[in-house]
């Protein structure tokens, strides 16, 4: 998977280490070069300095190739611009940080999808006062992609996760152990209590939760 993220700040550094260890090909573009100087020191990614709505910096960085363009700086205005040229340019999936949640209708209004750093705080919030089987935490790509959270039952055996037999489409994002997050490859073997996030068909989700349940019955 190719990404592009533009921003380098403590969001954006954290995304590319965890996506390279994941094996992905990242490319991230940072205006402040004192930043940019402490980004090069990452094995393997490729860092752009400059602006992230600069169209000459996202077409050197391969915007057109891109499976995703990550719009994660401090500033909602360069992530919604980037984001859309991005997607001018043919990045096939667009994600923008929201750090003012006043402009969120802004961004629902030119079609860019974004994480809220309040909406987080309430999942955060919701899950500590009740687990569901299946939470689904968003719906994207017009309504037929959602984005769930799975916790992993009692019972769920140390296995790679290439053994675990998912509907298609499914994608796992993250997995959460305690304090710890991480991207998790083929190779991750999950634990009872590990909080699952992924992204699969709308029709597929009670597919997903169920695979786990067999899985844990040994079926």
């Amino acid at each position: 998977m190719r990404v592009v993220l533009v921003g380098g700040g403590k969001v954006g550094s954290y995304l590319a280490r965890e996506l390279l260890e994941a094996g992905h090909v990242v490319a991230l573009i940072e205006i402040d070069t004192r930043r940019v100087a402490e980004l090069s020191d990452i094995r393997d990614l490729l860092v752009f300095s400059g602006d992230g709505t600069d169209v000459r910096l996202l077409e050197a960085a391969d915007v057109d190739r891109a499976d995703w363009v990550l719009g994660v700086t401090g500033h909602d205005e360069v992530n919604l611009v980037a984001c859309q040229l991005g997607g001018t340019k043919g990045a096939r999936n667009l994600l923008a940080r929201l750090n003012d949640p006043r402009n969120r209708p802004t961004f629902e209004a030119l079609g860019v999808p974004v994480v809220g750093v309040t909406d987080l705080m309430a999942r955060v919030i919701s899950s500590e006062i009740e687990v569901h089987d299946l939470e689904r935490v968003a719906l994207i790509g017009g309504g037929q992609v959602s984005l769930v959270e799975r916790i992993v039952p009692e019972g769920f055996p140390a296995k790679p996760l290439a053994e675990l037999d998912l509907p298609v489409p499914s994608i796992l994002v993250t997995v959460t152990r305690g304090d710890s997050v991480a991207v998790p490859n083929a190779d991750t073997v999950l634990e009872p209590g590990d909080r699952v996030m992924a992204v699969t068909s709308v029709e597929n989700e009670a597919a997903f939760a169920e695979a786990f349940d067999r899985f844990a019955d040994g079926e």
